[in-house]
């Protein structure tokens, strides 16, 4: 499981500027690597590239694996019930009882089992990203793409899902790349941190996170010192 991109270069269509030019990146998994940059810079944008919403000037980009995502939003279909939401990606491999099956046994590992005949309407916030969860991991794929789902959450409500999401991905290892704009998030989170800057965007920090889970809390002094360091750079590159 892998993603590979190489001297890519994309730009919108009737501007004069380039979102990426001549950028490569490679990302093995299984594993969580975070994506960090300011808001606005194009991070959304890389993963629409990788999953093949969008396609680059030139360049190559490749995805070891089927993919499966989790947007900011939750993305559930108003008119199904939370059942028939997380099904969804098992009916092109699974019968109709199967993927019923599956996605009752899903929503019981995130705790919304007695949810399951609502309509998304019917559940708070973060209620629906605890669907977004459980349906990108009952997809068969070995690579996840996560465009900031935790950002509209709580502290409190948001680490919940964070160790949600941790449980979930040690359950079924995959390769996650996480977007977000938050250090504590990606500290928190990821095996490795790469931070984006500039116009066209360049890799400006690329290291792995090497805390233990424990110093990963964002209490922790560890956490508080890599949350610098990381500060730091976003703050020199944005003067």
């Amino acid at each position: 499981m892998n993603i590979t991109i190489e001297h890519l270069s994309f730009s919108y269509p009737n501007t004069d500027r380039a979102l990426f030019q001549d950028f490569s990146l490679y990302a093995q998994g299984p594993g969580v690597c975070a994506v960090l940059g300011p808001s606005g810079c194009g991070k959304t944008t890389l993963l629409r590239l990788i999953a093949g919403f969008l396609k680059p000037q030139s360049g190559t980009l490749s995805v070891e694996g089927p993919i499966s995502y989790v947007f900011q939003e939750s993305r559930l279909f108003p008119w199904l019930s939370i059942l028939e939401n997380v099904s969804l990606p098992l009916f092109q491999w699974a019968s109709k009882t199967e993927a019923r099956e599956k996605a009752l046994h899903m929503l019981e590992q995130v705790g919304l089992a007695d949810k399951a005949n609502d309509k998304p309407a019917q559940l708070s916030g973060g209620q629906q990203q605890r669907v977004s969860l459980a349906r990108a991991f009952l997809c068969p794929a070995s690579v996840l793409l996560m465009d900031e789902p935790f950002q509209s959450l709580d502290l409190p409500l948001r680490i919940q899902l964070m160790d949600l999401f941790l449980q979930l991905l040690q359950d079924d290892p995959r390769l996650v790349l996480a977007v977000t704009h938050d250090p504590r998030e990606a500290i928190y989170l990821a095996d490795r941190a790469i931070i984006l800057q500039g116009q066209p965007l360049k890799t400006v920090w690329d290291e792995k996170v090497l805390l233990s889970r424990d110093e990963r809390r964002y209490s922790s002094p560890a956490h508080a010192e890599l949350e610098a360091q990381m500060f730091a750079v976003l703050a020199a590159q944005s003067t």
